[in-house]
């Protein structure tokens, strides 16, 4: 005969704190995953991440790397947004990175970089705007038209999975 044994509502909770514990040492526990797709396979994935305050939006364009370590020699290519719901008010390239970043038209902001001691790829560029709505991952795409490795030069474009926007609301 088979006894079932119960345990006791202390030993239950302990399991439960152990077991979560356990996973909030895990980072790659989380439920979101830092914004990057589930199963993500290797490449180089355009990363939104968006903070707002008072009105005022600041938004880091960068690349995720699986597996990483990449260095960016130089990077061109165009980010929309929604002018719905967001106003163009000014762009920049990160300390070390020689280029242009503006508007072309409402909605629309192209960009190209060249960093002569290499980037790993985040912020690749730094954008400010008025927001005037409701802002989620589909207010922007990126395209990336050319990304090529510190070094070599050699072209990455390839590895870019267009269409695979990792966002993340700060």
């Amino acid at each position: 005969m088979r006894h079932i044994r119960r345990s006791s509502p202390f030993a239950r909770l302990s399991l439960a704190l152990a077991a979560a514990v356990a996973l909030a040492a895990c980072t790659d526990a989380s439920s979101d995953n830092g914004g990057m797709p589930t199963g993500a396979g290797e490449g180089l994935y355009p990363s939104i991440s968006m903070s707002s305050s008072r009105g005022i939006a600041t938004v880091d364009l960068g690349l995720r790397q699986v597996p990483g370590g990449l260095r960016f020699a130089s990077y061109q290519g165009e980010i929309a947004y929604d002018p719905q719901v967001l106003s163009f008010q000014s762009a920049g390239l990160p300390e070390g990175v020689a280029g242009a970043a503006n508007e072309a038209t409402p909605g629309r902001v192209r960009f190209s970089g060249a960093a002569l001691d290499g980037t790993l790829g985040a912020p690749m560029l730094q954008l400010r705007f008025a927001v005037k709505g409701k802002v989620v991952r589909e207010s922007f795409t990126v395209t990336l038209e050319e990304v090529t490795r510190d070094g070599d030069f050699e072209d990455l474009t390839g590895q870019v999975k267009a269409g695979a926007l990792v966002y993340q609301a700060r």
